[in-house]
């Protein structure tokens, strides 16, 4: 087995913005998004304290705007530089992608400690960007017939 056998699809692409309001205004203007397609989420305690979160579907994937509201998460997520923060990549075994990934010499544990992060709707493995081209990569397994976390 091989991991781009795992790989589903890509699944979005993480985006660091000052301002959430203001970023959707112009994802709206330039890709004709209409309110009722894009998907808010709001500051909650965990994973991601002190940050908002838009989703926007755009053709098979998505655009996953992140709005750090303090310093706190942009310390968190060890990259406090605007524009693209990380890309995520629906697998199909979670397990099995992360083992491939390790005997690869690629490391967990950018994100959260032990790199794997257990959600009520996924489960999503980060991989450090010193082993990924500078880029930090996250694969998620959704649960049965969800489509978002």
């Amino acid at each position: 087995m091989k991991i781009r056998d795992l790989i589903v699809k890509l699944r979005h692409i993480g985006i660091i913005v000052d301002n959430i309001d203001a970023a959707l205004r112009l994802y709206k203007k330039i890709y004709d998004v209409e309110d009722a397609d894009i998907r808010l989420v709001p500051p909650k305690e965990e994973p991601a304290p002190d940050t908002r979160f838009a989703f926007i579907p755009l053709g098979n994937t998505e655009l996953e705007l992140i709005e750090p509201i303090s310093n706190h998460f942009r310390n968190f997520i060890g990259n406090p530089a605007l524009g693209i923060n990380h890309i995520a990549f629906t697998v199909t075994d979670l397990d099995r992608a992360v083992a491939l990934m390790q005997e690869k010499g690629v490391r967990l544990g950018h994100v959260t400690r032990d790199g794997i992060l257990d959600m009520q709707r996924s489960r999503v493995a980060y991989f450090n960007p010193e082993d990924t081209g500078g880029i930090l990569v996250e694969f998620v397994q959704p649960s049965d017939n969800a489509e978002h976390f």
